[in-house]
This record gives structure tokens, sequence and C-alpha cells, in this order.
């Protein structure tokens, strides 16, 4: 069984004086998620933000802006289409549509290329690629338009490829796996404080979670199966211990290499640390107001591994 894990997002915001996009509803929002061919399965809310749990990753909604996440075989950017008709272009502060490279590309509906035809027909912007074509990378698209980003306005990811087998065997379903089982083995609901939890454990295998605190929130995205197995966490919780949280997630799922990402307003040149080596590191800055640095890191062999045996 394989179900393709690696995700595409998108970040939206309202410039100011525009309708609140909570104000739209959950029913709007459920048309939206099934425009990409997902499917919302809870809710969690607080005074300033939704978070949903989509049956293929995650929706978060505040009043000015909204992030929303897909796997599988999902169609984004038909579900980003429909918010720019909803919301109109000339109302947006910035988009920011990205794609993980597929692990088997000739199942999925639609790849970036498709993707950048139809969104630069409606929506004016500039593209690009992190990473190397030939290895891991990330595809990004955004709304070619000026804008001075907050300065604590920054968002991390990690993507984790080929993870620790004990680890993936904790996000397959069974009589045992259940929330409190998660919860004390796993370590996904304490990787930062104070945040309220809202899980899914899919059958055969798979997890999700949505953590809010506020407008902050983390999330995870847990494709544990042999072939291919994958992780995402995504935060806009970067602050001083950034490092720290990186070292968390690494050690929770222990995987052979990772893409670390991290967008940060125009004048702020942190980067991310971690017992990785790093073996690609790209920096762009874009005319949306974001600095991006992207770096694909792995974890050093120690024991050299034996062939796989190739049956009839």
């Amino acid at each position: 069984m394989f179900f393709e894990g690696r995700e595409k997002k998108v970040e939206i915001a309202l410039a100011p004086g525009n309708p609140p996009l909570r104000g739209r509803g959950r029913a709007y929002w459920a048309r939206i998620v099934a425009a990409s061919r997902a499917r919302i399965i809870s809710e969690l809310s607080n005074d300033r933000m939704d978070a949903y749990l989509l049956s293929e990753s995650s929706l978060f909604v505040t009043d000015q802006w909204l992030t929303m996440i897909t796997c599988g075989r999902t169609d984004l950017a038909a579900a980003v289409l429909r918010m720019a008709d909803d919301l109109g272009v000339e109302n947006l502060q910035y988009l920011i549509y990205e794609r993980k490279n597929a692990f088997f590309q000739e199942f999925q509906p639609t790849n970036f290329l498709d993707d950048l035809k139809k969104l630069s027909r409606r929506i004016p912007g500039q593209s690009y690629r992190f990473g190397d074509g030939d290895d891991h990378h990330v595809f990004l698209f955004h709304l070619d338009r000026p804008h001075r980003a907050d300065p604590d306005d920054r968002t991390l990811e990690i993507l984790m490829h080929g993870i620790d087998a004990a680890a993936a065997r904790t996000f397959m379903a069974g009589p045992q796996h259940r929330g409190k089982f998660i919860r004390e083995r796993s370590g996904v609901w304490s990787i930062l404080p104070g945040f309220e939890v809202d899980d899914h454990l899919f059958e055969p295998m798979g997890y999700s979670l949505n953590a809010v605190r506020g407008a902050k929130y983390y999330t995870i995205h847990v494709t544990p199966q042999k072939v291919g197995s994958y992780v995402s966490f995504e935060t806009n919780l970067v602050g001083a211990g950034a490092n720290k949280t990186v070292r968390r997630v690494l050690d929770i799922f222990k995987p052979r290499s990772c893409d670390i990402i991290l967008f940060q307003p125009l004048g702020q040149r942190r980067d991310i640390r971690c017992s990785y080596l790093l073996k690609r590191a790209v920096r762009q800055h874009l005319s949306n107001g974001y600095r991006v640095t992207f770096d694909h890191r792995f974890r050093p062999v120690r024991v050299p591994a034996p062939a796989v045996e190739v049956l009839l």
C-alpha cells in the first residue's frame, strides 16, 4: 500500500479593510476543501483561529490569513483558484503556493508546471525551485506584489523522509493505538507547550495533528508506510527556541533526511542549525517581503545496510 504524503501548501493574507475570513463560516471552507478533493474531519477553534483537520492534512483560518495544506492525490491549485475568484486577487496582501516533489509523480492529478500554468493565468507571480531537480526539492509560486511582513511573521517547516521504523509503528492503527497511546509514546503532543490539540489516526495507518494557541499553530502529518515514509511538521511559532524545536522533532522521528524551510521577513537572517549534515542550501529574497531558506540535510550512516533481495 502506498499513500503520497508529500504535500502542497498555500498561504493567503487579505489586505486590510476586507471582511474577515472566519466570517465565511464552516460551510464555505468545506466547499473550498472539497474543491481540492479533500474533506473536513474535525474542527478546533479559539478566539483567534479555526483549525480544520482534513482527510488530507490541514486548514488554518484567522480573520486576515489562512494556511491550507493537502497531500495524497489532491488538487490544491483548484482550491486556490476558487479562493482567488471569491476573495478577489486585488484584495490579497500576499499569496504563497508551495509544492514538494512527489515520490510517485505519475500518480498525481497534476504537477507543479500544470499548477503554475493555471495559477499564473489568474495571479501575477514569480516561481522558484528550491533544491536540486534530481534530489529533494520544493517548488514555490507567489503573488508578485510588494508587502512589508510583520517582524513576527515566520513559518518553519520540517519535511522528513525515511522515518525510523520504531517511530513509524506508533502511527499505525491497532487496538492500543489511540490518543493516549500516541500522546505518551510519540511525544508529538508536547513539542511546543500550552497548545490545544486535535488529532486523528487513520486506518490502516497515518496520523494528523493540529495544535493551536491563539493565532499560533503547529501541525504534524505522518505517512508511516515502509516505502516512501514521510512526516511534515510546520509551525508559525518561530522564536529563539527554533533550533530546539527542530531538535525535538528530529529526535521523535529520526528521519534519514529532511528539508528545513524557514520563511521570515526581509532583513532578518536567522538560519536553522541542527545535528544533521547539510547537503544543499538555498537562500532567496522574494518580492513579497520574505526571505526563504531551504536546507536539505541528512543523517550520517554509521552501520552499512544489507542489500534488498528482489523476488519474482
